[in-house]
């Protein structure tokens, strides 16, 4: 029935069956679509109009942003500013939510790269530095690609001090680290993320790396977008960084840990944990991991271990009271894990919603289905992780 309601991931699928179509439709009209960019942009919101009446402003915006963006890939006049210019002006006139335009400056900034053109590139997108942390590199790598042209062959060799230009990009990514711009805040159209824009992200921050090998920042803003890009070799690479330059410093090895445990590294994990130990011996924290790990591997002599040090620490009874819950499930010993629960309940009474979950998931970890039973065991871990960190105060 037309106008009927329908779930987001079913209008997502469809916009992007007719998002294939009509990149389709551009690759084979490309020629036609420039001779007269006006009428197409009609297309598209006719296609728009026809297939999504109650389509969002955000959503009909980005459908805009796509295939702009794939016009201009294609076509002919993709190296004309003149002709981006005229293309982003029609496109920023069909879109519904004001400020449409940073987008296509910013895309057109990143085109001007690809050109060479890296003043120009510069002039474009330096009003939205604060944008995107992408943005910021972008303008350093093109400051550090003019300040070659500024160093002779001879000037290098002697390692002669930084050009002016030089010197620029380098500022650029001080600024980075002082701004903090949000990481991965632009929603690129599909195309422009095949570009090199975030190459120039990894090769700038690099370079910060070993112009700046006392400022963390960088390394912070490279884990992020390696995690949100979902980069693990580059989240390795930093983290080996950080595990020689801040050794002791908790924020990188609490994200160390998370990155040995999602590699499903045992040994490595058990490694960090005791460097915690080590460096922070009067943290409750380093503790939890122990006892987290001792429930993942069934160790029973390593929880109690870890169980009576937490314990001397001061760590909330209800957190005990699920680790100790969470281990007898996970080692199997069901009769022990109805003890557990049933002091659960009467113990947690204001916590009633969490442990109904326990108890239901519980049930299926148990399961003769492999993956039913795996799927359970995350979604119960998960769930007593989530709860104890905010328990006990801890960061994600």
């Amino acid at each position: 029935m037309e106008g009927a309601w329908q779930p987001d991931a079913i209008i997502d699928r469809k916009i992007g069956e007719v998002k294939k179509d009509l990149f389709e439709y551009i690759e084979k009209n490309s020629d036609r679509i420039d001779s007269n960019i006006p009428i197409f942009f009609g297309h598209v919101i006719d296609i728009l109009e026809k297939n999504f009446p109650d389509l969002p402003d955000a959503a009909h915006d980005r459908f805009i942003d796509d295939a702009t963006v794939k016009v201009l890939e294609i076509s002919k006049h993709s190296s004309d500013v003149e002709y981006i210019e005229k293309l982003f002006k029609h496109a920023v006139r069909n879109k519904r939510r004001p400020g449409g335009r940073v987008i296509f400056d910013i895309v057109l900034g990143i085109k001007m790269i690809d050109f060479g053109k890296y003043t120009e590139a510069i002039e474009v997108l330096k009003k939205y530095r604060t944008t995107d942390a992408i943005v910021c590199t972008a303008i350093a790598y093109s400051y550090y690609i003019l300040s070659t042209d500024e160093v002779t062959p001879d000037q290098r060799s002697l390692k002669a001090k930084p050009s002016q230009m030089a010197l620029n990009a380098r500022e650029q990514m001080i600024e980075l680290a002082r701004l903090r711009p949000p990481v991965n805040r632009l929603k690129f159209p599909q195309v422009v993320q095949d570009l090199k824009i975030n190459k120039i992200f990894w090769y700038m921050l690099r370079l910060a790396l070993e112009w700046f090998p006392h400022e963390s920042e960088f390394i912070k803003i490279g884990l992020e977008k390696a995690k949100k890009d979902g980069n693990r070799d580059m989240r390795g690479e930093l983290l080996k960084i950080a595990a020689e330059r801040y050794y002791s410093d908790m924020f990188f090895l609490r994200d160390l840990y998370h990155f040995k445990l999602e590699a499903r590294d045992a040994g490595g994990a058990t490694a960090v944990v005791r460097q915690m130990m080590q460096q922070h011996p009067d943290e409750l924290e380093p503790i939890y991991y122990g006892l987290q790990l001792s429930i993942i591997s069934s160790q029973n002599s390593a929880y109690q271990k870890f169980r009576e040090t937490a314990i001397s620490k001061g760590i909330p009874g209800q957190a005990i009271l699920l680790l100790d819950f969470a281990f007898v499930v996970m080692s199997g010993q069901q009769s022990d894990a109805m003890a557990c629960l049933e002091d659960m309940k009467k113990k947690l009474q204001s916590k009633n919603h969490l442990v109904t979950l326990l108890e239901y998931v519980a049930g299926d970890i148990y399961s003769e289905d492999e993956k039913r039973s795996k799927a359970a065991k995350k979604v119960f871990l998960d769930s007593i992780d989530q709860y104890c960190m905010r328990l006990l105060k801890m960061k994600d």
